[in-house]
């Protein structure tokens, strides 16, 4: 994905002293702010709380081909904030954003973070053990949908839960001309 990166960030790019952060918006319940950053930070007026317990985000793949990418946000820690945020609340499908950002030698955010991946969440699953555990949200791209199947379809059973002893598509399987509506 082409990215348009400010000056700003271009310049700080090019400086030896990299800090990059990582600012996630789940947006689950009230929605979910967090940053791998030690400090609170503030982007396009939202703040993004400094969590120890956002620990990792898979790599990102990006591909010129038409594919479902996704990224894996893996929360750790006893903590039952984020654990409860997930089984209190339905969080199938809800968007969700990952930006990277950078530091300067001031310890500010630089001004526009891009936008690294966003998508919506396909899944998530909590890894326990004695000594550990762990909250991994799954976050599919938007072409996650893309072969899904939705809506209606041209046979009786399809007709018959929207209205009952309807028998319109009673016949629709023997139909083998391909119809192409709207030609002559």
């Amino acid at each position: 994905m082409a990215r348009d990166l400010t000056t700003a960030v271009k310049n700080e790019i090019a400086t030896d002293s990299l800090q990059p952060v990582n600012l996630i918006y789940i947006n689950v319940g009230t929605g979910l702010r967090v940053t791998d950053h030690y400090k609170d930070l503030t982007y396009d007026s939202n703040t993004y709380t400094a969590s120890s317990l956002f620990t990792k985000l898979s790599s990102v793949t990006e591909s010129s081909e038409i594919q479902v990418s996704n990224i894996t946000v893996t929360f750790t820690g006893a903590d039952q904030t984020i654990t409860s945020l997930f089984l209190n609340n339905p969080y199938l499908e809800k968007e969700a954003e990952i930006y990277k950002g950078f530091i300067d030698g001031n310890e500010t955010l630089i001004a526009d973070p891009f936008l690294l991946f966003k998508g919506r969440i396909e899944s998530f699953s909590i890894n326990e053990s004695l000594d550990n555990s762990k909250v991994n949200v799954v976050i599919a791209s938007h072409w996650a949908d893309f072969s899904k199947v939705e809506g209606r379809k041209t046979n009786t059973g399809s007709q018959q839960i929207h209205f009952s002893g309807d028998l319109g598509f009673e016949f629709a399987s023997q139909t083998v001309q391909d119809i192409k509506w709207g030609r002559s």
